[in-house]
Order: C-alpha cells, then sequence, then structure tokens
C-alpha cells in the first residue's frame, strides 16, 4: 500500500514538472531531437552578469506560467560557458530569444525585455 502511495506521488510530481515550461540549460541532444520531432521550441542566449538577461529572466517566470507556452521548451545557452553553441547556431550576442518550430528558425529578439513582444516570439513556435 506505501509502495502504491509513493508511485501515485511520483507519477503526480512529473506530471505537474511537465504542465509548465521547460526551461534548461542547452543540451545538444534536447535540441536535435526538437528539431528532428519538428517540436517548437525557443532558445535564449543568457549571461549571469549581464542586467538585460536578468530583465528577461524575471519576464520568462511570469511568461512560462501562462496556459499557452506551459509546453514550449525554452532552451539556455551560457554566452561564456557555452561559446562553441553559440558559434555552431550563430548566436552572436547575449539576451537574444530565437524562436523555432522543428528545423525553421521563425524569428529572433536581441535585448527584448517587452513581455508583449516576447511573448509574440513564443506564439509564432506554437
Amino acid at each position: 500500500m506505501k509502495a502504491r502511495q509513493v508511485l501515485i506521488g511520483a507519477l503526480l510530481s512529473a506530471m505537474s514538472l511537465t504542465a509548465f515550461a521547460q526551461v534548461i540549460h542547452f543540451d545538444a541532444r534536447t535540441y536535435e531531437d526538437l528539431r528532428r520531432k519538428g517540436e517548437p521550441f525557443i532558445v535564449h542566449t543568457d549571461a549571469g552578469w549581464c542586467p538585460i538577461c536578468r530583465k528577461q529572466k524575471d519576464l520568462l517566470s511570469t511568461i512560462e506560467q501562462e496556459p499557452r507556452f506551459k509546453r514550449l521548451p525554452v532552451l539556455v545557452v551560457d554566452v561564456d560557458a557555452d561559446k562553441d553553441i553559440m558559434k555552431t547556431l550563430d548566436l552572436s550576442k547575449r539576451s537574444l530569444f530565437v524562436a523555432y518550430r522543428g528545423q525553421v528558425e521563425l524569428g529572433r529578439s536581441l535585448a527584448d525585455t517587452d513581455k508583449d513582444s516576447i511573448e509574440a516570439l513564443f506564439a509564432k513556435a506554437l
């Protein structure tokens, strides 16, 4: 009986985690899987020392709570630690959002701190 309760609790926890947007550190395997499957996703370039990036993180935590964006993965690239990824994906700047659906890039937004315009970019991927 106790094992069943633990299992049910674990399943409910997993379900609640997948109900929100997945903001994760960039992972090449995840990136390639999303592209291959034709899934919508966002790539975001971030630097811990960047004031615009901090503002974008605050906005992102609000945006990801909206029902239409709950299942939209956001892959975060650290501009200082992930220089090879930056070069490979032609991500030239920090504080950049790039919207994709599968292998198609749908738009970019640089240094944007306007919630409505960031949401508009995210909506392009859906």
